[in-house]
């Protein structure tokens, strides 16, 4: 998901060696770029077009940020693309091969090779499945 705003995220961990025990705390909030109306007003005595120059900046910075994030949502699903068509390759290969052996009486060896690419399959999947979860 593409959100408008920037997102700032801060972690703190604490630990204690008797008990063995970890507390953490993370939180994600979002950011508008923008310093505090304060910070402009002090920053407005100084230069009066430096309020101007900083909202064109943060505007600038924020249409980069959505550029980042929409290269790098693209690149992910490509990426997921081409390995399933890879995946679909692989199995329908390994399956043919099967056939083959199994239509020249290798019956035995055709058979462990195909169940070998099922369970191959399987698991890349599952496991797949398991890491887009998180």
């Amino acid at each position: 998901m593409i959100t408008g705003m920037a997102k700032q995220a801060h972690q703190k961990t604490l630990s204690t060696q008797k008990g063995g025990f970890v507390i953490e705390q993370r939180s994600i909030y979002d950011d508008s770029l923008l310093p505090p109306a304060e910070e402009l007003a002090k920053l407005k005595e100084i230069n009066p077009d430096i309020v101007t120059w900083v909202m064109e900046r943060t505007a600038f910075e924020q249409e980069e940020r959505l550029k980042i994030a929409k290269y790098e949502f693209r690149g992910g699903r490509r990426y997921n693309i081409t390995a399933l068509i890879f995946a679909f390759i692989v199995i329908i290969a390994g399956l043919s091969f099967s056939t083959f052996l199994i239509s020249n009486s290798f019956n035995i060896v055709g058979t462990i090779f195909a169940g070998g690419t099922l369970v191959m399959a399987a698991t890349a999947f599952i496991h797949a499945s398991k890491k887009t979860n998180k």
